[in-house]
Order: C-alpha cells, then structure tokens, then sequence
C-alpha cells in the first residue's frame, strides 16, 4: 500500500500540472486519467485517495495476483512494480469488472458497430437532385450493395471519388451523378416515289421505271419492298428502280412496304396506273 500510495501522491501533483483530464479507450470502456487498475478492479484517483476506501485497496491489492497498473496523462499506462510504460495490447485484455466498487453491468460505451451513409442522386449537368435523399445503414467494415437508383430517362455516371463503398464509424454522404439520356424517337419509315406521280416516268427505250426511295433517319437501315400486280418485283435497303408493266393492257396495281431496323413497319403506299 506504501509504494501504491507514493505513486498516487506523484500523480496527484501531475493532475495540478495538467491542463486538463483528458480520457482514453481501454478496450471498450473509456479510462479517466491516472485511473489504477488492481486485477479486474478498476478506480479514479479520487477515489483510491479517499482515507474510506482505504481498506478496500488494501484488500484489493492483497487479493490480487498480477501486476497493478496506473494511466498517467496522455495514453501511457505503466506498470507499477517496474514504473515502465507498457503497451495498449496488455491493458485492453484486461477484464474489468468492477469500477470504484461496483459491478460494472453496463453496455460498453460510445462502442459504434453500424454507420449509415446518405446518397444523393444529381444531374451531373444541371447539378439538380433527381429524387429523395436514400439513407442505408449496416455493419461497419460491409459493403454497400445496390446503392445505385434506376431512374427513368437517366443513366448513372459516377459516385464521389472518394467513397470506397463500405460502411464506416462515421456517418457519409455520397453524391451519385446521373446523365440524362439522349430520347431517339423512332418515327415510322416511308418510302418517297419519283416520276409517276407527276406523270412522269423514267424511260429507257420503250421500257418506263419509277424511282422508290428510303425516306428514315438512317436510309441505309430501312428495307423497302416493292411488288407489283401482286409480285415483288424490287427490295432494296435506300433505293431502287422499278420497271412498270407497259405490255399489258388495263389496270395495274404497285404496293411499296418498308421496315425499318427496330422492325418498325411503315404505312403501305398503293399507287395504281393504266395502260392503253
């Protein structure tokens, strides 16, 4: 008890040198400085200098088998028998499990085992929010899975750089960048027919032909179909030439379809012509 008290009373005149009483983790408890720990007894300075309780760290002290150890200022612990400093790994297996005489039956204190994070999705060209704030939470260290929103009519771009995708001790919020996409309207194909409707034909001898052509955003991808009297006579992906029956007498029928590359179909074109 003598040498325990010769080392308290050095303590005490640290405590009127320091600033102010600061605390560390001891495992998962928070130590106040110049605390001693008897064994799996833990007590603050005050205490273990109250004349009262002397009989209670006498018999801590005769009990206990190991070393006693005393925290000075900062995070150093030393050991009382040596005055040596020793590691943080021996003082946090340390079990305690009474604190100035009494069982210690509480949680563990300020122990953060879950963290959340805040994602936010923005227009990455007009910076504005897109839809609700999402707030996740889970086990810190885990990663975050499927933090990333379908929105309609967007496309996700990045998150922050600086976001690892796991959950930490400290609360985050993230910032998703979205790009809104480009809306292509499929409009129907059609076909555009040169000379027949004018009354005007293409004629190279006594043969006459009519010009059908793609009429599409992307005339290379629009399939046009061309029968006449009910036989195809013309299939071409822009354009074609279309020899007319001028041999027959009568009435005579041309249907030109055209399909585009999603299959959308255009609306069929009937012309009809007479020969004399």
């Amino acid at each position: 008890m003598n040498k325990l008290k010769g080392v308290l009373t050095l303590t005490i005149m640290l405590t009127m040198l320091s600033i102010s009483a600061s605390a560390v983790e001891l495992d998962k408890y928070l130590v106040p400085d110049f605390s001693i720990i008897i064994g799996s007894k833990l007590y603050t300075l005050d205490y273990a200098n109250d004349q009262k309780k002397e009989v209670e760290i006498t018999k801590a002290i005769t009990e206990n088998i190991g070393d006693i150890y005393i925290k000075t200022t900062g995070s150093e612990w030393i050991n009382n028998s040596s005055g040596k400093v020793v590691t943080d790994s021996i003082i946090n297996k340390l079990d305690v499990k009474f604190f100035n005489g009494v069982e210690v039956v509480t949680t563990p204190v300020d122990e953060v085992t879950q963290g959340s994070i805040i994602f936010k999705a923005i227009d990455v060209d007009t910076n504005l929010q897109l839809m609700d704030s999402v707030s996740r939470k889970g086990e810190v260290g885990t990663k975050c899975i499927g933090y990333i929103s379908v929105i309609d009519g967007y496309e996700f771009v990045l998150a922050d750089t600086n976001f690892t995708g796991k959950f930490t001790s400290l609360d985050q919020t993230v910032t998703l960048r979205y790009k809104k996409k480009t809306v292509v309207v499929n409009n129907p194909p059609s076909a555009k027919v040169t000379g027949l409707k004018s009354g005007l034909t293409f004629e190279h001898g006594d043969r006459r032909y009519i010009l059908v052509e793609a009429v599409d955003e992307d005339k290379a991808t629009t399939n046009i179909r061309v029968s006449l009297d009910g036989e195809e006579v013309g299939n071409s992906s822009a354009q074609c030439y279309v020899l007319l029956n001028t041999q027959t007498l009568g009435g005579h029928i041309v249907r030109i379809n055209s399909t585009d590359k999603e299959g959308l179909n255009g609306e069929q074109q009937t012309i009809t012509y007479g020969v004399r």
